[in-house]
């Protein structure tokens, strides 16, 4: 092995360090996305079962709520 192929071998795995972390980051955005997400369908649920309820609804209830529109899918 000459000092080049270590040179190169170290690139690679710089290079592999670097898309790894980039997909960790990526990742996290995602979850970031799809937790705000959760968030924004949690606050309508529970906005539409207060007008219907006249009350502030249960996690039970919202929950539920969820089930019975999502069955048919």
């Amino acid at each position: 092995m000459n000092i080049n192929d270590e040179t190169e071998s170290e690139q690679a795995n710089n290079s592999e360090a670097k898309e790894s972390l980039s997909s960790g980051v990526e990742a996290n955005e995602n979850d970031s996305s799809l937790q705000a997400l959760v968030n924004e369908e949690q606050s309508f649920v529970r906005a539409r079962l207060r007008k219907e309820l006249g009350r502030e609804p249960t996690q039970e209830e919202v929950d539920r709520w969820l089930s019975e529109q999502t069955e048919g899918y």
